[in-house]
């Protein structure tokens, strides 16, 4: 009884552990004509509005790196700035627990 339960956590924390290092987030067509910009960037700009990207920041109990949650948050606002008529993203405020906001602009 306990092998089994021993066995089973194992399964689990390794389908975590592999899972942890996937990417759901795939760009839309769009997308790729969404820049990620610094602030200084957006001068002659006009603002279209905000998004709020969010995605996992653990599976299960496995901590997921910061690197690939920013990645996949950028992802998420540059799909929808693109659905908001927008071209450009600038970041606003810090990454936490796996959730963003973006200022989205149309620059063109």
């Amino acid at each position: 009884m306990k092998l089994k339960s021993v066995v089973a956590r194992a399964v689990v924390l390794t389908v975590a552990a592999t899972a942890s290092g996937c990417s759901w987030v795939s760009p839309s067509v769009d997308s790729q004509y969404v820049a990620l910009v610094k602030a200084q960037a957006v001068g002659g700009c006009g603002k279209i509005g905000e998004t709020t990207s969010k995605t996992l920041s653990k599976i299960v109990v496995v901590g997921r790196s910061e690197d690939k949650q920013a990645n996949e948050l950028i992802t998420l606002a540059k799909n929808q700035a693109a659905v908001m008529g927008g071209d450009t993203i600038v970041a606003k405020g810090q990454l936490t627990d796996g959730e963003q906001q973006f200022h989205v602009y149309d620059c063109h």
